[in-house]
Order: C-alpha cells, then structure tokens, then sequence
C-alpha cells in the first residue's frame, strides 16, 4: 500500500486551479511528476511546476517541488532557485546542483522551508515552526510558519475525484520590506497524490485564496 503523499507515476499531470478571494480563476497550475527514483533507501520524486496566470501578460511561472519518503515522513521542499533560473533564459535541463547553488547565494536564502507530514499523525498534534528568508524582485520576503497542527483526516471531493486527507493548518506571516501579511492555511494532502485543496484566510476570517486539485492526467 502506498503510504508517501505524492505520485510516483512518472509523467502523471496534476492541474490544479487558484481562486482569489471571491472565487474567480486567477491561475491554472500544472504539476508534471518526474524523476521518480530510490535514493538512500528514500522514495523521491519531482514535481515540475507551470503556472500560468489568468489575464496577464508574461504570466507563465515555474517552480519545482521537491519530494522524499524514508517509510515513516514525506517531506517537501519547494526549490525557490528554480524560477529564476528558468526567467534567466536558462535551459531547464541543465539544472542541476551548481546552479542551484549559484542561485542560492544569489538570491540569498536563508532557512527552511520544507514541511514533512508524518504517517500516522494524530488530529491536534503540532507540527514544528519554521521560516525562511529570499530576495524576490530585488526585495527581501521573510516568511515565517508557526502553529501548525494535524486536523485529522477528511474526504475531500473535486472535479479530480474523491480522496482522502491528512488536513494541516498552519499562520504563514509574509514580511516584505515593512509589509506584514498573516494568512491562516488550511491544507488537504492525499496519498499517492499530493496536495488536493488549500484555502487561505485573513486575520479577520475573510477568504483570501483557494487552490483545487481539477484533473490527473496519467501517462
């Protein structure tokens, strides 16, 4: 039985949907598996990200997401050089570690910002704070997550299926230059799939975006 919430079928399409605030499309993001391989006695997996935004020029962005199972935690790593090596002009396929590296420096982050959800985790069992600094468009973000917990298990049902999830909820404070934004995140994680649904709210309770899982296309 598969027990790492991410897909392990290289190829599969995941295509999710954001929302903003009152629930119309602002970008269709498509999640393509790749790299499926055993390492270290870890199951990893990447996800490459294309993101492209509803009524805006330029708007195609990517990102890669980074997944690992060692039998008992899947952990993912969003790899934040990524984009920006892809805006460089850059060929995606000659990403590898030095320019990861050279980016890092770059772009000078600092932190953590991987999460892990554990098999087995009980509802109201926290989950540690972390937080991680980049330079985006030449301006400092400081993000910092804290108060996460395990909301137990729910059925979740989309255009994509029916799945069950681990639910994570969590306060993400975003602070650029003197800009301070906190989101309370609540997020659906399947197995063998990844994330299916997210929603973000405002201090004051008011929706601020959404993410669906819509379709899996599988190769």
């Amino acid at each position: 039985m598969q027990a790492q919430y991410f897909c392990t079928t290289e190829g599969t399409e995941l295509h999710y949907v954001n929302y903003d605030e009152i629930g119309q499309s602002t970008s269709d993001e498509t999640m393509t598996v790749s790299k499926v391989e055993k390492v270290d006695g870890k199951l990893q997996a990447a996800y490459y990200d294309k993101i492209v935004t509803t009524k805006a020029k330029n708007n195609t962005s990517y990102t890669l997401f980074n997944w690992s199972y060692d039998g008992a935690n899947t952990v993912c790593t969003e790899d934040l050089m990524y984009g920006p090596y892809v805006d460089s002009d850059s060929d995606p396929a000659k990403y590898n570690e030095a320019a990861r590296l050279g980016l890092l420096e770059k772009l000078k982050f600092k932190g953590d910002n991987s999460f892990t959800i554990k098999d087995g985790a009980k509802g109201g069992e926290s989950i540690p704070d972390r937080s991680y600094q980049v330079v985006r468009n030449m301006l400092k973000n400081e993000v910092n997550v804290s108060g996460a917990a395990y909301m137990g298990n729910e059925t979740i049902s989309t255009t994509a299926g029916k799945f069950d999830c681990v639910k994570i909820s969590y306060l993400q404070r975003t602070k650029i230059v003197l800009k301070t934004t906190t989101l309370r995140v609540t997020e659906w994680y399947a197995k063998g799939v990844g994330l299916v649904k997210s929603e973000a709210y405002d201090t004051k309770g008011n929706l601020d975006s959404k993410t669906l899982l819509v379709k899996i296309v599988k190769k």
